[in-house]
């Protein structure tokens, strides 16, 4: 600043100057005052315009999310869930923790999840922790499917027929035998009763119209256990939860129960193929949480788990399990479910399942 204008401004501060030089400071201050209140506003227009940043805008969740698994750890819904919780703890920006609460073949762990239903407790939702609720005399689940509020579809399994090696000369030597033994004399094992093994081992014995003597076990390992050791003849897992034990030679599969041979197991036929279509069934998987969480609750949750179950690297990630990624939205999910219970109900039905 010059020293006109220092003396222009301490003139400006004596109460008797005359209003001239009062004018002449207005006059020639003007620009850069009008300048100086023009970027002001402008960054307070912007400042109220501009979006909330998220920590900002969401006000729900706010604390940890309980991602529960009805089943013990392990198994190929255990690690669905596992790939699933830190994508999901990224897009709600806040910690979403896996706990496994195995039992009564996911009534334990589901009614676990309903009895919170403010939405920080979700669950893992297929037709392994749903069928108990097939069949209302066990006393098993305290809920129905109305219970329910499916967030999505994650994935489908196929089921695989496995024994010891060499136990059988493939699936032909095993409908040898189931027809040449007593009834219930062939024994097949389960990952727990009223569980989709379970459904499909009577499944597959009404289409071969055999009877066979079900042995149900503490999830998909255990059975598999069970069939190395000779303490089954024959256990029914997913593809993805034998395909290591395939692997390393200490399980045979007979047969898949889908449509067409399984990517990871192109030798092994199909059960369509062996000439049973009626027989082909896969299990499926996703994820839930109570229909009690206030709508706008629910459908935060329903948009998250959109992002991560159609995530490429996710999806990826399912199919390295052996797992097949198949997305459905909530409310899709919903109509796939009570379709394909429908299914089981009529098998229990027929076999006859109560307890």
């Amino acid at each position: 600043m010059n020293h006109g204008s220092q003396l222009l401004i301490l003139e400006s501060c004596n109460p008797n100057e005359p209003s001239a030089s009062m004018a002449r400071l207005r006059h020639a201050y003007r620009p850069l005052v009008n300048k100086i209140l023009g970027t002001a506003l402008c960054a307070l227009i912007g400042t109220a315009l501009a979006p909330m940043s998220p920590a900002t805008a969401k006000s729900w969740p706010d604390r940890q999310i309980e991602l529960v698994v009805p089943f013990s750890p392990g198994g190929s819904t255990d690690a669905m869930a596992r790939l699933a919780a830190p994508r999901l703890s990224e897009i709600l920006g806040v910690s979403v923790v896996v706990l496994n609460k195995p039992g009564a073949v996911g009534a334990i762990g589901t009614s676990y999840m309903l009895a919170q239903p403010d939405g920080y407790r979700i669950s893992t939702a297929g037709n392994s922790n749903l069928g108990p609720i097939l069949v209302h005399e066990s006393g098993q689940a305290n809920y129905t499917l109305d219970d329910i509020a499916t967030l999505g579809m994650s994935t489908t399994n196929t089921l695989a027929l496995v024994s010891a090696p060499g136990r059988y000369a493939g699936f032909e030597g095993f409908l040898k035998e189931l027809k040449e033994k007593p009834a219930e004399s062939v024994r097949m094992a389960s990952w727990g009763p009223k569980s989709p093994s379970h459904f499909y081992i009577e499944l597959l014995a009404q289409q071969l119209g055999a009877k066979v003597l079900h042995v149900p076990f503490e999830g998909g390992n255990n059975a598999m256990l069970g069939a190395m050791g000779n303490h089954v003849d024959v256990a029914v897992v997913t593809a993805a939860t034998a395909l290591p034990s395939v692997r390393s030679g200490k399980l045979e599969v007979l047969a898949v129960t889908s449509a067409e041979r399984a990517s990871d197991l192109p030798d092994v036929p199909s059960i369509k193929e062996l000439g049973y279509p009626d027989a082909v069934y896969v299990s499926f998987d996703g994820f839930a949480t109570s229909s009690k969480v206030p709508a706008d609750r629910l459908q935060i949750l329903r948009s998250a788990m959109a992002k991560v179950l159609q995530d490429p690297e996710y999806q990826q990630a399912i199919k390295k399990l052996g797992a097949d990624p198949k997305f459905l939205s909530g409310e899709q999910y919903d109509a796939f479910v009570r379709e394909n219970l429908e299914k089981l109900r009529n098998v229990a039905a027929i076999a006859g399942i109560k307890e």
